[in-house]
């Protein structure tokens, strides 16, 4: 049996091929002797038909992967099915663990690739050591998302132009909010759509608004190009709600399960759980919570120059909106708070975070103030440093420097001995508009790191 382990980059796979019948019994030494220059490297093949033809005439019964790039492995595993080559994934970890083992390099394609046959050869007859799940769906999942994400920002456009005219033509409903009934559709777009709605309960709700509206009474008709509009609106709200169906459908294959069931008791819809398991699926290739929190974009990196030091948060930001949302919409208000230990462990953090800014909002003034303040005086020493002193002799920088620097010590004692006084000043407004996102931020954060101990515990 041939055994083709692959590792995957973003337009290519680095391939180890294993014959079963002939496997060395020290695989170091073996890997040693035999791995390649990674220039021409015959068993690196890219994502081409050139590639796809090398990796087929390499005639394997089985390719061997790791779920970590998936968006960029499944075309390969995708063609591999269509030509009836078996696949089997393995976990994160236990590649990580079976290369230290066999101790193999570390940060190697090949070596991982090599890795990944080995492995398979170890545990070929033990289902147990592999994952079973749907490459494809893990990237639909994203692909639908996106879509989703589409289809919304093409709809404001038109829904903002349509309520123009009908502040014209129906005033009355011109800023009805008209929430998607239990078909899915918008009463109001249906009904100057003239659509027939596939709803338990009929209303006649606007036909009996639209007898009493003043347009008509003085000769304004609804136009045909605000029916018109309302028709095309209808036509993207079908087919969001078709993709939302289909995510549904994909949340509830096996694999996901344990996920949706999860974050469900967190609070977090439908559409959300879909691009977060899209990013973090499977579990297992997250060994530490800083890793997962990066990956969904709640991680601090750190941007330090010279004297400037500044963190700019890190990783997806598609996620980091998405967790902000959750958190502003299930957890900030209190009756929307999930019913269990979950809820009450991030209502009880983000209602604490809340009380320290209410019961003391001077000692939060301050702080903005002394951070903006910081931030002022950082700026200042770098500019100064860079221009002053390149334009001096070298044997004279050291002593400028000194002076420079007592300088600015006492420039940042003077705004210290004010900060108290210029605190008032400040408007409470946007301090309390800034904090609101700090403290929704932490809550998320908080958030996830109880999400990553709660699935890890599901997939265990």
């Amino acid at each position: 049996m041939r055994i083709l382990g692959l590792d995957v980059c973003k337009n290519s796979v680095v391939g180890w091929l294993l014959d079963t019948n002939s496997v060395p019994q020290n695989f170091r030494e073996y890997f040693r002797k035999n791995k390649r220059p990674k220039d021409n490297d015959p068993l690196t093949f890219k994502a081409e038909m050139s590639g796809v033809n090398g990796l087929l005439e390499l005639k394997p019964d089985a390719i061997i992967l790791e779920p970590t790039g998936i968006h960029y492995s499944w075309i390969w595993a995708h063609i591999c099915s269509i030509e009836k080559i078996e696949i089997r994934w393995v976990g994160h970890a236990e590649v990580k663990h079976f290369r230290k083992q066999n101790k193999l390099p570390d940060k190697n394609d090949q070596a991982d690739a090599a890795a990944l046959a080995l492995y398979a050869f170890t545990h070929w007859h033990n289902q147990e050591f592999f994952l079973h799940f749907n490459a494809g769906n893990v990237a639909r999942l994203r692909e639908l998302w996106l879509q989703l994400q589409s289809i919304n920002r093409i709809q404001s456009a038109p829904i903002n132009r349509l309520r123009q005219q009908l502040a014209k033509e129906f005033p009355e409903a011109a800023l009805s909010a008209s929430k998607p009934g239990d078909d899915g559709m918008v009463p109001l777009w249906a009904w100057l759509a003239g659509r027939e709605r596939n709803t338990r309960r009929k209303s006649s709700y606007y036909d009996r608004l639209y007898a009493k509206s003043i347009a008509p009474r003085y000769g304004v008709k609804i136009s045909d190009f605000t029916r018109t509009l309302a028709d095309l609106i209808c036509d993207l709200r079908d087919w969001e709600n078709k993709i939302q169906a289909e995510i549904l459908e994909l949340l509830n294959s096996p694999e996901f399960i344990p996920y949706t069931r999860v974050m469900t008791q967190f609070g977090i819809s439908d559409r959300q759980q879909a691009l977060l398991i899209s990013q973090i699926f499977p579990i297992t290739k997250f060994e530490s919570l800083g890793r997962f929190k990066r990956r969904l974009g709640m991680a601090k990196d750190e941007e330090s120059s010279g004297d400037k030091e500044s963190y700019k948060t890190g990783g997806s930001k598609l996620c980091r909106s998405q967790l902000y949302l959750w958190i502003y919409n299930r957890i900030a208000p209190e009756h929307a708070r999930p019913k269990n230990d979950i809820g009450q462990k991030l209502g009880e953090f983000y209602d604490d975070r809340k009380n320290q800014f209410q019961n003391n909002p001077e000692l939060w003034k301050q702080k903005a103030l002394a951070k903006a303040q910081k931030k002022a005086m950082d700026e200042l020493k770098r500019s100064l440093r860079e221009s002053l002193l390149p334009m001096l002799p070298k044997e004279q920088q050291p002593q400028i420097e000194a002076i420079l620097n007592l300088t600015l010590q006492n420039m940042q004692l003077s705004l210290d001995q004010s900060l108290a006084g210029k605190a008032s000043a400040v408007k409470e407004r946007e301090i309390k508009k800034g904090f609101g996102h700090l403290i929704i931020s932490q809550t998320a954060a908080y958030g996830l790191r109880l999400l990553f101990k709660e699935l890890k515990q599901a997939i265990n």
